[in-house]
């Protein structure tokens, strides 16, 4: 049974039930199907998403948030986990922010590492998917420029990142969902030498619908660090997701 609380708690972070088509951002081709959803907790709620991909690769990913409310919540453990066709783990990342333990693990050809690293977590930290929750809850709010965050990513080690978010100047079609959306772009914020190192630097795009109370419909990012770039696209009940690119 679901208490009044956890029902609220999932109500405020707003993220149903979502199946997107997982696409070749290069050549537009539907590669395979991810689905996400928030389930409400006591505390807070439990960020959960799997991505089969039709080579039999596949993932999962679990995002632990607490003190959601009214506000934002605070994402506290995240665990995202890479496997092969085989079902054997080629990446994962964990982190537990309260006690600022994480590891990072990586296999190649049949050896398996694993970087620990204890690190001081900023309390606007995120991790994964859960970074579009503060990206949805601004542009909620009706704020013109998004405050800059904090991410965690393996790269390859565990490091935290300070990023900054930059809309584009209003909605436009985006071409592979086949509606008006507005595109946030992800960069991570060297401060000074950005103008330096930023054209070297693996930018991130998400989309959201401001006709769906700014829906998260879709972003653009390698699966992993050095990974394959992939498109997730929110998909529609009845439509086929359009084999094309993005204009943006």
């Amino acid at each position: 049974m679901i208490t009044g609380g956890a029902r609220r708690a999932s109500a405020a972070i707003s993220f149903p039930p979502t199946t997107f088509a997982i696409l070749n951002p290069d050549t537009g081709a539907v590669i395979g199907q991810s689905k996400y959803s928030v389930e409400g907790t006591v505390e807070g709620g439990v960020l959960h998403g799997e991505s089969s991909f039709y080579d039999g690769q596949s993932d999962v990913e679990t995002g632990r948030l607490v003190g959601v409310g009214d506000g934002m919540p605070k994402l506290v453990e995240f665990d995202h986990t890479f496997y092969d066709a085989n079902r054997t783990i080629v990446e994962r990342s964990h982190v537990d922010l309260k006690s600022g333990a994480s590891v990072c693990t990586h296999t190649s050809s049949g050896k398996t590492t694993d970087t620990e690293e204890v690190l001081q977590f900023p309390e606007d930290t995120w991790a994964g998917a859960s970074v579009v929750i503060p990206m949805q809850h601004y542009l909620r709010a009706g704020e013109k420029e998004l405050p800059g965050l904090h991410v965690f990513n393996c790269a390859p080690g565990p490091k935290i990142f300070a990023i900054s978010l930059q809309t584009d100047p209003g909605p436009a079609i985006f071409t592979a969902y086949g509606k008006e959306a507005l595109r946030v772009e992800v960069r991570p914020d060297f401060g000074w030498i950005n103008v330096i190192i930023a054209p070297f630097v693996p930018k991130l795009h998400a989309w959201f619908d401001p006709a769906k109370e700014w829906a998260f419909v879709g972003d653009e990012a390698a699966r992993y660090y050095q990974g394959t770039k992939i498109m997730l696209v929110k998909t529609h009940p009845i439509a086929i997701v359009p084999q094309l690119r993005s204009t943006r």
